[in-house]
């Protein structure tokens, strides 16, 4: 499959040991600066600031909330690389003042030239791909942070609808989340592409009307939505898969290995200004 585009749509960072006489004053300062909004909740982190100017936006989460008594604490940043470009002037200075930065998760988008309605989508590990509104998902709205959840949407049609953004050709939108077993320094990142082949099949669906009857009604009803996995049997499912990979298909982790390093190169050198390509053993 030619002319995917690889992009991050988020990323997700932890900066260690920051002491709360520098994370006060930068919440303080943003919501005097930006009019974020602070407030405290009681699980995961428990101080949170929701940062917003126009378009561009960032989450920073302090301290998790069970964490015992001290002055240091982890700084999680959420946000997408060009809110890191927008806020770089005060998002660089976390570094400066953590011990380590660390790549939680982010999420990851394969932008493919072709309509959705051409797509054939297929869990490889138990998922249900479920079609809701025009969109496929895997699992729930609540497990989206999951390794692996994914979503997959037609873009240009998106674009439309709420931006108002005309595009010339096709373009459908995969999005995967990259959480890796461990935290990931970020300096290093660009040595650990993600792997995504083993989770997820994404096929141009030609030449339907050559399979048998059976097979060609199963695939269809599973790109309209009118079948969830779970109501192919296992046997019908290995032969779609086996049918479907002799058609074009997206190598998730040939493109994810070619375009990681410029994909990541702006965010990390935002957060970390360091990237090293010298192997290290995480």
């Amino acid at each position: 499959m030619e002319g995917v585009n690889v992009s991050i749509d988020r990323i997700v960072v932890d900066f260690t040991n920051v002491y709360w006489t520098f994370f006060n004053p930068l919440r303080q300062r943003l919501c005097e600066y930006y009019n974020a909004v602070y407030y405290l909740k009681d699980k995961g982190f428990k101080y949170r600031v929701r940062v917003r100017e126009g378009k561009h936006w960032a989450y920073l989460s302090y301290q998790l909330f069970y964490a015992r008594p001290s002055k240091k604490h982890t700084l999680r940043l959420e946000c997408p690389p060009e809110s890191l470009v927008h806020f770089q002037s005060w998002i660089s200075t976390i570094g400066d003042n953590a011990t380590d930065i660390l790549h939680v998760r982010s999420e990851v988008a394969f932008g493919i030239p072709l309509p959705l309605s051409e797509l054939f989508v297929l869990s490889l590990t138990g998922r249900s791909m479920k079609k809701r509104k025009g969109t496929f998902y895997s699992n729930k709205g609540h497990q989206r942070q999951v390794a692996g959840y994914c979503r997959v949407y037609d873009k240009k049609l998106e674009l439309l609808q709420r931006r108002g953004v005309r595009i010339e050709g096709e373009l459908t939108r995969f999005e995967i989340v990259y959480k890796p077993d461990e935290k990931i320094p970020i300096s290093v990142l660009v040595q650990y592409p993600p792997l995504f082949n083993r989770l997820y099949l994404c096929a141009q669906a030609t030449s339907l009307g050559l399979l048998k009857p059976k097979l060609q009604q199963r695939v269809h009803g599973l790109m309209r939505g009118e079948l969830e996995q779970q109501d192919v049997t296992a046997y019908y499912r290995r032969e779609i898969v086996e049918q479907m990979r002799q058609r074009p298909t997206l190598d998730f982790d040939r493109l994810a290995e070619e375009q990681w390093e410029e994909a990541i190169t702006v965010p990390c050198a935002i957060l970390g200004d360091l990237i090293s390509k010298v192997p290290v053993a995480l």
